[in-house]
């Protein structure tokens, strides 16, 4: 029978962490970081009628024998003292501690369990080094990662996934949002699956930043912190620009497409012009963009230089070479252009303008050329008698040869200067025809174009 003059308090444990939240309801917790190689310290409180040689025992669990003890010296009498309690005898989750004590003059009184929580391994496990831990996975949206994130993305929240081993219930998550901390406690639900999954909108995306760098880190409720020195996940980097004006990029306009609100394209209408202008503005534009105009034609794609915006919402303006329109007489170009700015990895391609180009009263298609690039050869359907045939060579020069009667409502042979070849020796060179009809006083008529490199 134990008498409560007689009985033994429990040990204390310095430093545990407490509260500990736990079905078994311990009294606190015990962090790895208390494990030395004597064990862990536990601090003993003197007993009534203390006296030299009583015997104070450790007893772990369902061990009956004791795992450190002391023997009272003389003049130890009424003092605290510590025990070691082994490493190796602590398990993980709940353990139950109490101290035997053996007066010299009376049998053994046990103190009440003191009841603590032991999480091992630490979240994420034990990794060594330091670094990145690669054992906490973190991942994001790939439309995110490739494309980034504006406000109406972040307005339907983003939902990012984090993993590790040995999660639990009560974890401490924290998840760093480009130097912003977002903190979430790991529910039991989430425990047992061994995921978060956690939605973010734009009020965790503070800053917008092209390299924006998100990493997580945990520490579970008794301290024990993931590492223990590769304490951070491995960083990921998104162009987060919530702020930024979403971008809109409109078709382009060719200023001299009157038809059909713009889509369509009569050439007489720019028979004079060297070149067809193509406007772009969009939505969304800052300084420092850079744009680039493409004029898809029949089979042949110019792209255009690279101009840069100077201030937001700047209009451009780019320039498309008349025989890349007169090559789409009767058929049509795409144009669309590109906007690429720091921190996307490809630039980001417009919405198209899908021209036509009218035909004219005969389709002419592009000559043909003899092997030694000395004859043109041309033929049409409808050719007849009353039209002059011209050949047009565009090299380092522009050359034109003689206007030629129609004699042959077949086909038409046409001579190319030698002296043409050899002053465009090593160039793309690009060839066509016109027609016009004798005395007439009409416009000309131009046909497709043959592309070619003059050796």
């Amino acid at each position: 029978m134990s008498y409560p003059l007689l009985a033994i308090d429990k040990i204390f444990i310095p430093r545990w962490a407490t509260p500990v939240i736990h079905p078994d309801g311990p009294e606190g917790g015990v962090g790895l970081i208390l494990v030395t190689p004597a064990g862990v310290q536990v601090l003993v409180d003197p007993w009534f009628n203390m006296s030299e040689y009583d015997t104070a025992e450790l007893l772990i669990n369902d061990l009956s024998t004791a795992v450190d003890s002391k023997i009272i010296q003389p003049g130890e009498e009424n003092k605290r003292f510590t025990l070691n309690l082994p490493g190796g005898f602590v398990q993980n989750g709940i353990n139950r501690v109490r101290l035997k004590v053996t007066r010299i003059s009376q049998g053994p009184e046990t103190s009440e369990d003191l009841v603590f929580l032991f999480n091992t391994p630490r979240p994420g496990g034990e990794v060594t080094g330091s670094g990145d831990n690669p054992n906490l996975g973190m991942t994001l949206p790939a439309d995110v990662v490739a494309k980034g994130l504006d406000a109406n993305r972040a307005a339907q929240g983003v939902d990012v996934t984090l993993k590790y081993p040995y999660m639990r219930a009560h974890d401490k998550i924290t998840l760093d949002c480009d130097g912003h901390t977002v903190l979430h406690t790991v529910t039991a639900a989430q425990a047992a699956a061994g995921t978060v999954v956690l939605r973010l909108f734009a009020d965790a995306f503070k800053n917008d930043n092209p390299q924006f760098a998100m990493r997580f880190r945990v520490v579970d409720q008794i301290g024990n912190s993931s590492g223990p020195q590769a304490i951070w996940s491995r960083t990921a980097y998104i162009d987060v620009h919530i702020k930024r004006p979403v971008l809109d990029l409109k078709p382009p306009k060719v200023l001299e497409a009157f038809g059909n609100d713009g889509k369509e394209l009569t050439f007489d209408d720019m028979y004079s012009a060297e070149h067809a202008r193509v406007q772009v503005a969009y939505t969304g534009s800052l300084s420092g963009h850079t744009v680039k105009v493409y004029w898809v034609g029949r089979n042949n794609t110019y792209g255009s230089e690279v101009q840069t915006i100077g201030q937001p919402g700047q209009t451009l303006t780019f320039l498309i070479h008349r025989l890349d329109v007169i090559d789409c007489i009767g058929s049509g170009a795409n144009v669309y252009y590109t906007v690429e700015y720091s921190g996307i990895p490809t630039p980001i391609r417009s919405r198209s303008l899908n021209l036509t180009v009218t035909h004219q009263r005969f389709h002419l298609p592009e000559p043909t050329l003899s092997s030694d690039k000395r004859t043109a050869t041309v033929s049409y359907v409808g050719m007849t008698s009353g039209y002059l045939v011209r050949i047009a060579w565009h090299g380092k020069v522009t050359r034109y040869g003689p206007e030629v009667p129609i004699t042959n409502t077949a086909q038409m042979r046409l001579s190319i200067d030698p002296a043409w070849i050899a002053e465009s020796a090593g160039l793309p060179v690009r060839i066509n025809f016109t027609i016009l009809r004798a005395g007439s006083g009409d416009r000309l008529m131009f046909s497709w174009i043959l592309r070619l490199q003059v050796e």
